[in-house]
């Protein structure tokens, strides 16, 4: 059962990292605009960030292998269009219909796990959910790399389809159908199209706005349409019948606060996700191949933590592995800021390993607590919404902070580079030309009739000006972090926990004696077979 839920959610993850080593490789080949660059990764994350509440509740209501393994088919045969395509828009459009797949999967597959893992084992079983889900989705970008540097970049979207075939199998083979017994058969049409509209507008917003501007009326009017639909989601929930999202979960302290964590902790991780494999390669002249290797020991490190940290959180909680995690996150991310323009792959052991390394201890320490403290405060009959509120915010922080930063990178990078002297010292043609093209970002088109000595000055001032950028990004993911390791040391109350599970998650001391007949011993109605191996 809980290979079946690793095996369909690695799809969905292994879909979110692969395609980033070879967006070079498509803006050279298509001609993807550095507009095009935010919109394929972040289509996909739009959608799932959009529906991913409704097709978490869809799990409770109707059943999470069900909603699961549409979910599978829809993501396969959307892979196959991103295959096939050959023109960006066709990529974005296939990345959509990959989002809407994502969202059935990726919340009723963790639902699965809640569901069936109680007490002391759920920690232990999200931890393993964890580290096998990094594993999938941080060895992607090294396949991913192989690929594109034998000029195969469009098979990264086929290693999706032998992930759906084993998780379909392993889902109607092995994995009994769950669902809330005690909710309506039924969800509220209207509260679906609320939420959908209200998180597709704000992400849509956000996400044009590096294209629009903040102050564009198409911006404005989406954010604040977004928002106006939320409000009245939350409004018409409270009294709902057939209530969507049970608002009573964010009476939780823990719920709240590990929601909010992961709103800002996702959202600073996605620029580094998104940015430093356009740093190592078209910065730094590292191979796409290269590139994926440089990413392994964070993947393996993160794999290993997290699933030695399963056990921890069972005994302890989750407070102290969380801020643990998060702050080494924000070291690895505040040793990135020294790094500049470097000679190549022969300095990256004295440039970008360190950190990674670091990288790789705090996401192994911080992706399974920070999961747990939120599923573990929802009741287990409302695994499936809790998940999809968890992964829906998830998303929005990768949506809004990739539109934030992404729109102001393009305008610190501008400025860095036209502000330069060297750059002021050119004809005014050619600064013209480089203004024009500035939002390619490293691709921007040197002007032709420069001498091929002031082409390559040029060119070393554009990936000087990436770097500059890239650095003060990774500076801000710092400090997003330390704030947020601050957050859970006073915020997330391992307390709380304990009561929620009968004192069997913190300490197996404190639990009284339990005999045979013990109503604990029933199989709650959410559970078709016994809770914990």
């Amino acid at each position: 059962m809980l290979f079946a839920a690793i095996s369909s959610a690695s799809m969905a993850f292994v879909a979110s990292t692969s395609l980033n080593v070879a967006l070079p490789a498509i803006q050279r080949e298509l001609g993807a605009r550095g507009a095009d660059l935010i919109w394929i990764p972040n289509a996909y994350v739009m959608v799932q960030a959009s529906l991913i509440v409704v097709a978490g509740s869809m799990g409770d209501h109707y059943g999470r292998n069900r909603v699961c393994l549409a979910g599978i088919l829809l993501f396969g045969l959307a892979s196959m269009v991103c295959g096939y395509a050959q023109t960006t828009n066709i990529i974005i459009a296939g990345r959509l219909a990959q989002g809407l797949g994502s969202s059935l999967i990726v919340p009723n597959s963790l639902a699965i796990v809640s569901a069936h893992f109680s007490r002391k084992g759920q920690g232990w079983a999200i931890g393993v959910w964890s580290a096998f889900t990094v594993l999938m989705a941080g060895s992607a970008p090294f396949l991913a790399g192989v690929l594109v540097d034998f000029g195969m970049w469009r098979f990264i979207f086929f290693i999706h389809i032998p992930l759906g075939f084993l998780a379909a199998f392993l889902i109607v083979r092995y994995v009994p159908e769950s669902f809330n017994r005690e909710s309506p058969r039924r969800m509220s049409v209207f509260g679906a199209l609320l939420v959908i509209l209200g998180l597709g507008g704000i992400t849509f917003g956000f996400i044009e706005s590096s294209t629009f501007g903040f102050d564009s009326p198409i911006i404005v009017a989406s954010v604040l349409a977004g928002l106006l639909a939320l409000i009245l989601f939350l409004r018409a929930e409270r009294d709902a019948k057939y209530a969507i999202l049970p608002l009573r979960l964010f009476k939780s302290r823990n719920f709240s606060v590990a929601n909010l964590l992961t709103l800002v902790f996702n959202g600073v991780v996605q620029p580094a996700v998104l940015y430093l494999p356009l740093n190592l390669i078209q910065v730094q002249g590292y191979s796409a191949t290269y590139t994926g290797l440089a990413t392994v020991p964070m993947i393996l490190i993160a794999t290993v933590s997290s699933a030695l940290v399963g056990p921890i959180l069972d005994r302890r909680g989750p407070r102290f592995p969380l801020t643990l995690g998060l702050v080494l996150v924000a070291l690895g991310f505040f040793f990135f800021t020294g790094i500049g323009v470097t000679d190549g792959e022969s300095d990256y052991f004295g440039t970008f390993f360190l950190p990674i390394v670091f990288l790789g201890f705090g996401f192994g320490f911080t992706f399974a607590p920070l999961t747990m403290a939120a599923m573990a405060s929802a009741p287990d009959d409302n695994a499936g919404i809790a998940s999809g509120v968890n992964q829906t915010v998830t998303r929005i922080g990768q949506v809004l902070v990739v539109g934030i930063l992404g729109g102001l990178a393009i305008t610190w990078f501008g400025q860095r580079l036209m502000y330069d002297d060297y750059i002021q010292s050119l004809p005014a043609e050619a600064q013209a030309h480089l203004a024009a093209d500035a939002g390619d970002l490293v691709e921007t088109d040197i002007p032709d009739w420069l001498t091929a000595e002031e082409q390559e000055r040029v060119h070393h001032i554009i990936r000087q000006s990436f770097a500059t950028t890239f650095n003060i990004l990774m500076f801000i993911a710092a400090a997003a972090c330390l704030l947020c390791a601050v957050i859970a040391i006073f915020a997330i109350d391992d307390r709380e926990l304990k009561r929620r599970r009968g004192h069997d998650i913190l300490d197996d001391s404190d639990a009284p004696p339990e005999d045979a007949n013990s109503p604990s011993e029933v199989n709650p109605p959410d559970r078709p077979f016994p809770e914990s191996p």
